[in-house]
């Protein structure tokens, strides 16, 4: 990983949805939700949690805007009994999720790929319900996420077992930047006039 300069927000994007994405699939899967026999705690909505009806009501109109549904996600139903743990995860799901320097489609993507690699059956399909949504993702690109992630955590695993150093970790971020002396090696930088 390339340490952060001040000029990287790219990366500590990327690093912050895979952060929030592979805490909600440790909480979809602690409550449940995702799993044949049903969530372990009872859904809720507006009407049966008061003090959580303004998130819930929130979450309903991004449901309404991005999915074209007028339900709550059951994950955010589940996490009603609590309104402050809810208010705070949607507060970091719409931080972590908004457009910045990476917009909010490739940060679903990368969300989609979290979500498969945790094996969490309930986000995996929430993500690629959103993509499909939203950016029209067809199969060949869900089957082709799905094989990088698969090419991915082969090659970590080998590295992890062959006890490997990662063969970049002198570099910073700044070495890719335009002007740094890595520069070429990035597609899409705009090159220094050096």
């Amino acid at each position: 990983m390339l340490r952060l300069t001040g000029e990287d927000r790219a990366v500590a994007e990327v690093a912050a949805v895979a952060e929030h994405v592979a805490s909600l699939t440790v909480a979809a899967t602690g409550l449940g939700i995702g799993r044949g026999a049903g969530p372990l705690v009872p859904l809720l909505d507006e009407a049966g949690a008061p003090q959580s009806a303004a998130t819930l009501g929130e979450i309903r109109a991004w449901s309404q805007a991005c999915l074209a549904d007028d339900g709550i996600p059951e994950f955010w139903r589940a996490l009603a009994h609590h309104p402050r743990l809810l208010a705070a995860t949607w507060r970091k799901e719409r931080v972590a999720m908004a457009s910045g320097v990476i917009d909010e489609v490739v940060k679903t993507y990368a969300a989609l790929a979290v979500a498969q690699f945790r094996q969490s059956a309930y986000w995996i399909d929430h993500y690629t319900r959103v993509l499909r949504a939203q950016a029209k993702v067809d199969d060949h690109l869900l089957v082709e996420i799905a094989g990088a992630v698969m090419h991915y955590v082969s090659f970590n695993t080998i590295a992890h077992g062959m006890r490997l150093d990662a063969p970049f970790a002198h570099l910073t971020a700044s070495d890719f930047v335009p002007g740094g002396p890595l520069e070429h090696h990035v597609p899409g930088v705009k090159k220094s006039s050096k």
